[in-house]
């Protein structure tokens, strides 16, 4: 069975319906969103459906929902990290992975540096705790080096460059339809490949396919994927 993953506790107005489309969730725990009541409230979805939980924590920015990239002292950084996903973990109990949100994802997949902290700082909370990350990222990377373990994850929902990264979603074509994600998600099952944005079959190793819960048509297109995997 593939493992479907979202991210949640974050307080788009589809969230209690995509619960029960997904066996994975990775809880906002503070940094972009989140507070202790949502964490606590997704915490119980999670107990009552048997969803695994994971920490989903970001740059310290609740204006901008930790999508715009931050320089901040790695010290600084770090601290807020292992803050976010301690509170998580204070309310759950034992997390199943880590996944970083947002900018902060997108700027570690590139910076070796940058995925060094998040590593420390899922390391200073657990050092068996998984990373959810691209397998071709630097964050994988680093925690392979220190031994932390690797949950490949891939996008149904998301334009890939060719290079692996995604495409951004403020360009054009970066988010892709109900129909699109399906296929996509279809693809990566039976070859474990996607059609980049210029056309390149790229591979994308994987453990979990993700969707994003704040997109329109969330539901729809996590319906459309389970149709499609099942089929």
């Amino acid at each position: 069975m593939i493992d479907l993953s979202a991210d949640l506790g974050e307080g788009a107005p589809d969230e209690p319906e995509i619960w029960p489309l997904i066996t994975s969730a990775n809880v906002a725990c503070g940094g972009h969103y989140g507070d202790v009541d949502s964490m606590t409230h997704a915490v119980s979805r999670a107990r009552e459906l048997g969803t695994r939980i994971g920490a989903h924590p970001s740059y310290p920015d609740r204006a901008n929902f930790g999508r715009k990239s931050m320089t901040m002292p790695p010290d600084a950084l770090r601290a807020t990290l292992i803050e976010q996903i301690a509170a998580l973990r204070n309310i759950a109990g034992p997390l199943n992975h880590v996944k970083p949100h947002g900018a902060l994802y997108n700027d570690a997949h590139k910076d070796r540096a940058l995925a060094q902290i998040v590593i420390e700082s899922i390391r200073a909370v657990d050092t068996t705790l998984p990373i959810v990350c691209a397998d071709s990222s630097q964050m994988a990377a680093a925690a392979r080096a220190a031994g932390t373990p690797v949950i490949r994850e891939a996008f149904a929902d998301r334009r890939y460059n060719p290079d692996g990264s995604l495409v951004a979603r403020s360009e054009p074509g970066s988010l892709l339809s109900v129909d699109e994600a399906a296929a996509q998600a279809a693809m990566l099952a039976k070859e474990g490949t996607v059609t980049a944005r210029d056309g390149s079959r790229i591979a994308i190793p994987f453990d979990t396919i993700c969707v994003h819960a704040d997109m329109e048509h969330a539901v729809e297109r996590l319906r459309a994927i389970r149709t499609r995997l099942h089929a």
